[in-house]
This record gives C-alpha cells, sequence and structure tokens, in this order.
C-alpha cells in the first residue's frame, strides 16, 4: 500500500522514543529512502519508566537527577534508531512533556500542549500526518492523539492527510479497517535493527517488541467511526434538550473509580475539558472542570448491568463541533480501550428519542 509519494511532507507524532520505530519504522525508512521531507516529534522522552530504570542501572531509588539522565539516554536511543532507518538528527526534535503526564496536560487545557502542537504543524506544514490513534490502551498515546484532533480541529486545514497507529492494543476490539505496509525483507531487518536500538526497552521486553518487526505495518484512517460492535464502549450518544446522553458498555468490576473524561470544541471557538465523577451505584454524577476542579453542574448516571447511561447537561456551552470521550475506571495503568470520538447528532425535535435515562435541566433529578 503506497501510503505516500515523493511530493509530500510527513510529521510523524511519537508519544516516547521507540514509538517511531514500532509504530511506523516500515514507514520511515520508506519515506527516508525516498528523500521527501520527513520531522519527527517526540512528545516526551519517556523518563518517567522507572521499573525498566531499576533493572537497567541496578537502583531502587530514583530521584530526578536520574530521570533527567535517563531522558536524555533514551533521546540517544532515539538518534540512532532514526540513523539506522536512514534519518538525521536534524529530523527530530523533542518537545519534552511529561511523560506520563500527558492525560493531565490534555484535562488541565495546557495551552503549551496546544500551542507547541499547533506551531509545529503550521511551521512544518505536512502534507500528510502520522499520530498514535487515540484508540491505544497507553494514556499517553491516547491523549496525545485526542490533543492533536482538537489542534487540527482548530485551525481548520482539512487538506492534510491523518493517519493512526497502534502500539498497546486495548482490550475492547478495533472496528476500523486498517491499511497494510508490506516491507520486504530487507525493510524488516532495519526496522528490526531501530528497535533494538532502544536498548533500555528491550532488556525487560524484548519479545513484546520484536512482535513488530514484521512483514506488515497497520494504519488507521484518523476519524473513523468507532470500534468493533460488542465491545465499542461508547454504545450510543445522543444530544437532546441541551443534554449529551451517552450509554456505555462496562463490566461489574469496573464501577470502582468510574470517571467519563470529555474533550470537546464548542462552536469552533473554546475547548472544553470536564471530569465526571461516577458513584458505584447509581445517582448525581459531579461534573468538575479539568484545568480548575470547579464544581459545574450535575449529571444523572444509570447502572444497568452491563451498560452505564449518563446525562451530561451542557446547556451553557452551545454546540459541539467535535466530542471526545473516555470511560476511565480503576486501573494499574493500562486503559481498556483509551479514547473514542464520538459523533453526536444534533437532535432538538420533541421526536427524537433520548437515552434512558435522560436529564433535561441542569440539575438533574434522580429517577427511582
Amino acid at each position: 500500500m503506497l501510503l505516500f509519494s515523493e511530493f509530500d511532507r510527513i510529521l510523524f507524532v511519537a508519544p516516547h522514543p521507540d514509538d517511531e520505530s514500532l509504530g511506523g519504522g516500515g514507514l520511515l525508512q520508506r519515506a527516508f529512502a525516498a528523500r521527501i521531507p520527513v520531522r519527527i516529534l517526540f512528545a516526551t522522552n519517556g523518563d518517567n519508566n522507572p521499573w525498566a530504570q531499576r533493572f537497567w542501572e541496578r537502583r531502587w531509588t530514583i530521584g530526578w537527577k536520574e530521570r533527567i539522565r535517563w531522558g536524555k539516554r533514551r533521546q540517544q536511543e532515539a538518534l540512532a534508531a532514526i540513523a539506522s532507518l536512514g534519518g538525521s538528527p536534524e529530523s527530530v526534535k523533542f518537545l519534552n512533556f511529561q511523560d506520563q503526564g500527558i492525560t493531565s496536560l490534555l484535562m488541565q487545557r495546557t495551552q503549551e500542549l496546544f500551542a507547541v502542537l499547533a506551531n509545529e504543524i503550521r511551521v512544518f506544514n505536512p502534507s500528510m500526518l502520522v499520530i498514535p490513534t487515540m484508540l491505544d490502551a497507553h494514556p499517553d498515546h491516547s491523549a496525545l492523539s485526542v490533543a492533536i484532533a482538537l489542534v487540527l480541529n482548530s485551525i481548520g486545514n482539512s487538506e492534510i492527510r491523518v493517519w493512526e497507529y497502534l502500539v498497546h492494543r486495548p482490550q475492547a476490539g478495533i472496528r476500523r479497517r486498517p491499511v497494510i505496509l508490506r516491507l520486504d525483507p530487507a525493510e524488516v531487518e532495519r526496522k528490526r535493527n531501530a528497535i533494538l536500538c532502544h536498548k533500555t526497552q528491550v532488556a525487560l521486553s524484548a519479545s513484546r517488541f520484536m512482535r513488530f518487526a514484521t512483514a506488515e505495518e497497520t494504519f488507521y484512517a484518523h476519524a473513523a467511526k468507532g470500534m468493533r460492535s460488542g465491545a465499542r464502549p461508547i454504545l450510543k450518544a445522543q444530544l437532546r434538550e441541551d443534554v449529551l446522553n451517552l450509554m456505555i458498555r462496562t463490566r461489574t468490576r469496573e464501577r470502582l473509580g468510574t470517571e467519563i473524561l470529555l474533550a470537546f470544541r464548542s462552536q469552533g471557538v473554546e475547548t472544553h475539558c470536564w471530569r465526571v465523577k461516577v458513584s458505584i451505584l447509581s445517582g448525581v454524577g459531579q461534573i468538575r472542570d479539568g484545568m480548575s476542579g470547579n464544581r459545574l453542574h450535575d449529571a444523572v448516571a444509570t447502572w444497568n448491568g452491563s451498560s452505564l447511561t449518563v446525562g451530561i447537561p451542557i446547556i451553557a456551552v452551545g454546540g459541539i463541533d467535535a466530542l471526545f470521550v473516555k470511560f476511565s475506571s480503576w486501573t494499574l495503568f493500562f486503559d481498556r480501550s483509551g479514547w473514542c470520538q464520538v459523533w453526536v447528532p444534533s437532535n432538538r425535535s420533541a421526536k427524537a428519542k433520548p437515552l434512558r435515562p435522560v436529564g433535561t435541566v441542569l440539575k438533574p433529578t434522580l429517577r427511582s
């Protein structure tokens, strides 16, 4: 599959050093060989990886000095990997955002995150953008994908072709039909060598990393709708009478620490990031602003077997242009499904069928 041509300019965004080799080592080496302009952005330095660092350095205590040193080491590994793929250090830029902190930056609407991403896109002016998929189970990957999607929505450049790659497969299956880039044996070997350049990561995860050194590299078209039916967390979404109604597929054990994260733009102008705290029992859920922590209003949440229905008032916001939802519950680290882009038909007519239950006022009333 030909994903790009000699006339393209490729901007590749990696959450951590090693993601460029795992998710796009074949694509990148082919782009370098074609001598087309390529820019690789590393959002973080992967410095908050304590168990790998403890194993590699044979130390237990890790302070900020050790983390900085570890991050620089991982930068050097990334540069070596890119060189093995045929690239140069001039094609690389490290953004130095906090490792394992992208979700917090997104939810706090950290302007630096959005401004830096927007500036890199404007300055490099890519015709093709390769980003992690928002369905990835790693929180940094999925949150970075959502941040980029919001930036693209704000700058309105619809001419950029956007492809997503997957590194950490979610438990919920992916419905999207992939596009396969087929590599010849020499390309597979170069990708394998690039992966091996990340010595500190391969030391603990060699078998998992080597599974990416195959003859096929998988990409997904950005903003394709949904995930595999029967496994998709967001089953239904509807906007009715200024209330966003969601039906979410859940498991019994996921009631603990349940939180719904929302990131959306209203009327093409303002970005909102909300956290909806949901109790283990049906009732009122608090909606708080992700940046200030202030309580905005309440949602109605009802557990019903394997599903959760939530009515979220958005009366003070206006129309929604782009909406991203993450169903979050207690976990050791990886998510079950990452974020989902939700396509919300705005239906305010009296004939519209809302989800059950639905709140229709700013502070909903619980139903028995």
